[in-house]
């Protein structure tokens, strides 16, 4: 009787032991057939947009990404690692044969002249090189991270860094944290740049003083990387002839906007156009301080006011003051025959900071303007309106006409007079837009085909043109980066948030959605460590050990109990 139990008992495992294999296999099976991941995270970290999965199904040839991020590095860079081994592992999962990637250790090479060689070339092809503290078991030394990749697709390359640079004082766990939360836009938005077989167009708006490609240089330079950059006269063009286009820059005109001017551009957008405007409506800037070292603005009249107001936007006729701004070099004395200036802050030109989740400005840096205005929008039925660029929460407006003298500099700031917060400089509009010539008879020729409201577009209105101006030196005709401070040498993110706007405008894929991802920042409170660290190290050794032990003396009654 014994015999035939311990048989059966023998059998019934066995049997468990082949279902179970069975099981696993036909999991296994079928995972390779369809893929799926539930992401339990509360911001779905884990998670892909749809636009990206869409973009990866549709790859039409191999593209190789090898990401120059191999090595021993400090726990913040192996966590950068990791997440972008993630990231292309989840969009392989979508593009399949089409994407290839490697992990290279640019530093590996033990030659000291081929390595240094090997740095060179990365470098010049936009990978930069930095310097981090790693310590080992012989202390502390000197490393070479090269945090960037490169993605090649049909002999075309286009590299990009994983590591957000910060010009403003950012924690290193803070830019960390946004380059791994931009991880997935980064990749997808670099594999379509060297993909796209036909690039989109866009077009620049001249004819009404608008800045000149010397004052746009560096931004057209960016943009022609990616996109088909043309200039077009807005009075000789006809509307029809505005829609090959994907989107209009409009970059700070001065004079006015006629009415059949207006018109194209008013059909433009109902008939599903997008359009950037980049708009100063008080005529404000250092050139006109002049010898006198003071001036008193004056209106532009562009006579865009109503066409904006219908739109959903008011560019107001004023002038913002923040304490957060950029300074300025000012002459305070002579040594000897050579004059001696120090940077003093110039509270007309605001820092702005973003404080949205719309892809276009999150998580972006600090943009420098010049004499910016403040935005209020308007209740438009059917328009969705996020604000962009904000001000501090230590601002200040001064209506037009506003006196400005450079003696302003010596004065400080009075804390109860910079009461305002969060003006808004830049807003995105969506929607479906009804046109400011509405119940307006503007032309009897049959052929115009008039809309009185748009298809779903969208647009985006700035109340500085000056964020998409470039330094240009007329002594040696070089024209600077965007967003490239020369008094301070800081780079600040005008030129991301050009092209970020150029994106979100022209992009039928939609890929800079995926840049609303956000992966909240979870630090440890160092304090609560060092006052409780003894106690959760006892904890840690301890309870587990316990807990084992009680396992084992319940699962040693259970199994005497069963076979006594």
């Amino acid at each position: 009787m014994g015999k035939n139990k311990s048989t059966s008992i023998k059998k019934q495992a066995w049997v468990s032991l082949i279902v179970m294999l069975l099981i696993i296999i036909l999991v296994n099976f079928i995972s390779t057939l369809a893929f799926f991941r539930i992401d339990f995270t509360k911001e779905k970290r884990f998670t892909l947009s749809d636009a990206s999965k869409a973009y990866m199904q549709n790859l039409n040839d191999v593209v190789y990404v090898k990401v120059y991020l191999e090595g021993e590095f400090p726990a913040g860079f192996k966590r950068l690692h990791n997440a972008t081994k993630e990231t292309l592992d989840d969009l392989k999962a979508y593009a399949g044969s089409n994407l290839e990637y490697e992990f290279i250790n640019p530093t590996a090479e033990t030659d000291p002249k081929v390595r240094e060689e090997i740095i060179q070339q990365l470098n010049k092809k936009g990978l930069t090189p930095i310097n981090v503290q790693v310590r080992d078991e012989n202390g502390q030394r000197q490393q070479i991270v090269i945090p960037g990749a490169i993605v090649t697709y049909r002999g075309r390359e286009q590299a990009f860094q994983l590591l957000q640079s910060s010009t403003v004082a950012n924690s290193a766990d803070e830019v960390l944290n946004n380059s791994v939360m931009n991880l997935e836009f980064q990749l997808v938005n670099n594999i379509k740049k060297v993909t796209q077989v036909k690039r989109p167009s866009i077009a620049f708006i001249f004819g009404q003083g608008e800045l000149d490609t010397f004052r746009t240089g560096d931004i057209i330079k960016t943009l022609r990387n990616y996109y088909d950059v043309s200039f077009v006269n807005l009075g000789a063009t006809a509307p029809e002839d505005l829609f090959k286009f994907k989107a209009l820059v409009i970059a700070k005109p001065t004079s006015v906007f006629k009415e059949g001017e207006k018109f194209n551009l008013d059909q433009y957008v109902m008939n599903g156009g997008r359009i950037l405007w980049m708009i100063d409506n008080l005529n404000a800037d250092m050139d006109s301080l002049g010898e006198s070292q003071m001036m008193t603005t004056s209106t532009y009249n562009l006579n865009l006011d109503d066409q904006l107001f219908s739109y959903g936007a008011r560019i107001n006729n004023d002038l913002i003051q923040d304490v957060q701004c950029a300074p300025i070099p000012v002459i305070t004395g002579n040594v000897g025959s050579s004059p001696q200036q120090e940077l003093f802050p110039w509270l007309f030109f605001p820092i702005f900071i973003s404080n949205t989740t719309h892809p276009v400005a999150k998580s972006l840096d600090g943009v420098r303007s010049e004499f910016a205005s403040s935005i209020d929008t308007i209740d438009v039925k059917g328009i969705t309106k996020t604000a962009l660029l904000q001000s501090s929460k230590y601002s200040k407006i001064l209506n037009a006409p506003v006196r400005i003298a450079l003696q302003m500099l010596s004065i400080e700031p009075n804390p109860q007079q910079f009461i305002k917060k969060n003006l808004i400089t830049a807003v995105a509009l969506e929607g479906k837009f009804t046109s400011v010539f509405k119940n307006r008879l503007i032309s009897n020729d049959p052929k115009v085909k008039f809309l009185e409201e748009s298809k779903p577009t969208r647009m985006i209105v700035v109340s500085d043109g000056d964020i998409i101006k470039n330094y240009f030196s007329k002594r040696d005709s070089a024209i600077y980066p965007l967003g490239f401070d020369r008094f301070t040498k800081r780079n600040f993110s005008n030129s991301i948030f050009v092209q970020n706007a150029i994106d979100w405008l022209a992009d039928d894929y939609n890929l800079i959605s995926a840049r609303s991802k956000e992966v909240k920042l979870r630090l440890l409170d160092t304090e609560r460590i060092k006052k409780e660290k003894f106690r959760w190290q006892v904890f840690n050794i301890v309870v587990p050990n316990i807990i084992i032990v009680l396992i084992g003396i319940v699962l040693y009654y259970q199994r005497k109990r069963k076979y006594a």
